[in-house]
């Protein structure tokens, strides 16, 4: 530790003082300022991956995959699963739902099994929406022919 009287004088200590001080400080917003630049350079945009929404009702269960979504998006690719879970001679079915940035909802193609219970089936697809996809969504239904008796539907948001 230096003595005061390296310094000869009070002020000449407090000269001294300051310019430690100056030094620290400056050393500090270097730091600071490197650290802040190297956040930025190393930070990306949110990475695409792969999304998926699943959801059961009576007698019904099923999803989607939505691969590489990163929002938003134009054009998805996607599996589509339908299970039928009940002994009751109705079929199942699934279908994709999007929205849109203006919140409007398009209701895609139904897929149905009808191979009875205890079936899953599959359909690998894409999905193109020109007013871009924003939030997707999986719908499952069990139906009487063209009747919907039950649903069940999940969002990403």
């Amino acid at each position: 530790m230096t003595s005061l009287s390296n310094f000869g004088t009070i002020d000449g200590y407090m000269s001294n003082l300051g310019g430690i001080v100056k030094r620290i400080l400056t050393t500090a917003a270097g730091v600071a300022s490197s650290a802040a630049l190297i956040g930025i350079i190393t930070a990306t945009p949110a990475a695409a991956q792969d999304v998926d929404r699943w959801c059961s009702t009576t007698g019904a269960s099923g999803g989607i995959i939505v691969y590489n979504y990163n929002q938003p998006e134009y054009t998805v690719a996607l599996t589509m699963n339908a299970y039928d879970a009940l002994a009751d001679d109705h079929h199942v079915s699934v279908r994709l739902l999007t929205k849109n940035y203006a919140g409007t909802i398009k209701y895609w193609p139904w897929h149905a099994n009808y191979h009875g219970v205890g079936t899953n089936l599959n359909w690998d697809t894409t999905a193109t929406n020109n007013t871009g996809i924003h939030d997707v969504g999986v719908q499952i239904a069990r139906f009487e022919g063209s009747t919907l008796l039950n649903s069940c539907t999940d969002w990403t948001s």
